[in-house]
């Protein structure tokens, strides 16, 4: 299948007998993002931006990575392009943000990986701006934290995924940028530091 084909309504299964809502072998919960948002801005205020910074971006990452098995597991798709590309997809089905890719390439003999594109109507950004005045610094963290661990999953090495663009800064529009660490320069530190562990587990 393409990337294009995918469809998540088919595959949800809604048990209300037992309170269950799946995704094959993947327990889902439904939040107003309102919900999220208040969550979001109260561990803000408990432990500081830094702290919940980290936090939302290690919690991004294991999304994005638990994602990428689910699809890798359950679909066959015509190319490893169509696999890689049906992040975006299915980051756009979940209600979380509209994806389009822009440009890719990569070479995983040479460890080269380039991904970007643009994200909007991301809910992170605007539950932010609900709390807060434009920052100085991206502020979708579980987004640039999904993308960092659907990507790393599929190309089997450590890549970070960076907003130059983001409506969080008074920009019009969020954009991604995914590559490997060693591509970033001192930007991409926090982001190292975040997913130390997971990228240190996953690593080879």
């Amino acid at each position: 299948m393409k990337a294009s084909d995918f469809n998540l309504q088919k595959d949800l299964i809604f048990d209300v007998a037992k309170g269950i809502t799946s995704f094959h072998d993947a327990r889902l919960a439904i939040f107003d993002v309102n919900a999220i948002g208040l969550l979001r801005h109260s561990i803000i205020e408990a432990v500081g931006i830094k702290k919940a910074r980290t936090l939302f971006l290690e919690f991004g990452y294991q999304n994005g990575y638990a994602d990428f098995m689910q699809m890798k597991m359950n679909y066959t798709f015509d190319t490893e392009l169509d696999l890689l590309a049906s992040g975006p997809v299915i980051h756009t089905w979940e209600g979380i943000v509209q994806a389009t890719p822009r440009e890719l390439h990569y070479d995983r003999q040479t460890g080269e990986f380039f991904f970007t594109g643009m994200w909007s109507n991301s809910y992170e950004a605007q539950q932010h701006l609900c709390y807060y005045e434009n920052s100085t610094e991206p502020v979708c963290w579980s987004l640039m934290g999904y993308a960092s661990g659907w990507s790393t999953a599929f190309f089997g090495s450590p890549l970070i995924a960076i907003e130059p663009v983001c409506i969080g800064k008074g920009d019009d529009h969020c954009e991604w940028k995914i590559q490997p660490p060693d591509k970033w320069g001192a930007e991409a530190q926090l982001y190292i530091e975040a997913y130390k562990t997971f990228q240190g587990g996953h690593n080879g």
